[in-house]
């Protein structure tokens, strides 16, 4: 399989991008199985199996129309946060995936069959980009002109009626989003500019390791 194609997109996108279609590819293939994978508490803290934390997020089911959506939509605005938003940032967008991650492990606790929240990683994406481009115009298969903020529910409306019953996962991925975007964007305002968030030093370490890959 060719993975050529990923190098053109910013390092933090092309990384799980590159995690993403191959955890995925190993799976379609037969050569992993996703239950080694998905998010489990117990096998958290009772087999001490930390990297479930993490690895959930790579995968999106079964292979099938769901998940070229998902890919697509995660690397289009994924790479459109990271060229533009978080442009000479890629620590703090590194540490924005890390915050996702830790708000849709949290928010599972309410959903106890999500086990795989790829689907709401790449929601929350698409929303953040929505927030921060709200007025951007987008056209939809050539057919539909929409605003970037209605975004996230003209694709759940579209994933609707392809048949596909992921809006539990795309609603944590909303709820991940919004969160995010109020601690960074909105209580820094309310506050005369204290942040909540700030990207701790080991990330940026890690940017550096990653942007040569």
């Amino acid at each position: 399989m060719d993975f050529s194609f990923l190098k053109s997109f910013p390092p933090v996108t092309r990384l799980y991008l590159s995690i993403s279609v191959f955890a995925n590819f190993l799976v379609f293939i037969n050569l992993m199985d996703p239950m080694q994978i998905f998010l489990n508490f117990q096998l958290v803290f009772f087999n001490f199996d930390i990297w479930r934390l993490f690895s959930h997020a790579f995968f999106f089911g079964p292979t099938g129309v769901k998940t070229f959506f998902y890919i697509f939509f995660f690397s289009r605005y994924s790479n459109a946060l990271e060229s533009l938003s978080f442009q000479g940032r890629g620590a703090d967008y590194l540490y924005l995936l890390f915050t996702g991650n830790s708000i849709l492990v949290f928010l599972k606790l309410f959903v106890s069959d999500a086990n795989f929240l790829g689907p709401s990683l790449t929601f929350m994406i698409v929303y953040i980009w929505g927030k921060k481009n709200s007025q951007n115009q987008i056209n939809l298969l050539n057919m539909f002109h929409i605003k970037g903020s209605s975004l996230p529910l003209a694709l759940m409306i579209a994933s609707w009626f392809l048949g596909q019953k992921t809006l539990k996962y795309d609603l944590m991925g909303i709820m991940a989003g919004h969160i995010y975007y109020y601690l960074e964007d909105i209580y820094p305002r309310l506050t005369g500019g204290q942040k909540l968030l700030n990207t701790p030093s080991k990330f940026k370490e890690f940017l550096i390791k990653i942007e040569n890959i």
